[in-house]
């Protein structure tokens, strides 16, 4: 099995990620099962605002939606999103056939299943506020406990890697709310402070467990190409419904994009992982 795991970084392109890329291809090397091979793609670019602003948003998801394209072409099993926002959620379902996976509605998902509340361990207020979108959207809300963000940026965040407790120590506020509240499970709401608490083993906060979304979304991804292979696949109505390959290719040629050209789609910011 193949997997294409898309990070919403420029991961293989900006130093500034090389300890988030290291840390992230040795704990998915660590979930993932025999048989099962990783690779993980960033994007070519990368603004530490598009959670802020809608209109970044629209030129950074449209790399992903891209690489999904590309992940389809070029034979892999399924395209499982590492970045916490879900970026084009919809229309990656509407591009491409192989099973996609998206981290934080597939973590809040699972939480559902192992808990009978979660909230959700933001970095900061912007993320916080489009991911509350997102509980909304997935239909959890009665299941779902609105906490404070603690606030750390990104820059400060890589700083997680080398010692947890930056981001830990931040973290105890969120901690103690959520407790007060009666907050049984955390979900990690950013794909870096996955890897974070994936590289020093970091499953609870102040008691309060926190959902390990990286390898569940390993784990889901396995399983939705398992369930393809015996004949379950996605429904193709409502907003799954598929664009037409013929349509979709009509479209990249409108629009200019480099994957309207055969024979040149390849990857950017590429690291690959096997096992």
């Amino acid at each position: 099995m193949r997997i294409w795991y898309q990070s919403g970084a420029s991961l293989g392109r900006d130093p500034a990620w090389t300890e988030y890329e290291t840390a992230l291809k040795t704990y998915l090397n660590k979930v993932a099962r025999p048989g099962t091979q990783v690779d993980v793609h960033g994007v070519e670019l990368f603004s530490h605002t598009d959670d802020k602003y809608r209109y970044e948003e629209y030129f950074h998801d449209r790399q992903i939606v891209e690489n999904a394209i590309r992940a389809e072409r070029e034979g892999y099993d399924a395209f499982c999103v590492g970045c916490a926002r879900d970026p084009a959620a919809v229309a990656l379902r509407e591009v491409v056939d192989i099973p996609v996976c998206n981290l934080l509605e597939t973590s809040m998902h699972v939480a559902c299943l192992l808990s009978p509340n979660f909230s959700l361990l933001a970095h900061g207020k912007p993320l916080l506020r489009r991911q509350i979108e997102l509980v909304k959207r997935y239909g959890l809300s009665e299941r779902f406990i609105e906490c404070n963000s603690f606030e750390v940026t990104l820059d400060e965040l890589q700083g997680g890697f080398r010692d947890p407790q930056v981001v830990m120590n931040p973290a105890m506020a969120v901690a103690g709310e959520a407790a007060s509240k009666g907050v049984c499970l955390f979900v990690n709401a950013c794909g870096c402070l996955n890897a974070i608490m994936g590289k020093y083993c970091l499953h609870e906060i102040g008691g309060i467990p926190v959902l390990d979304g990286a390898a569940v979304s390993i784990k889901m991804t396995e399983m939705l190409v398992d369930l393809k292979g015996i004949g379950v696949n996605r429904s193709k109505l409502g907003a799954f419904t598929p664009v037409p390959k013929d349509v979709l290719a009509s479209v990249l040629t409108l629009y200019g994009s480099k994957l309207s050209e055969v024979g040149n789609e390849r990857p950017v910011g590429l690291s690959v992982l096997s096992r």
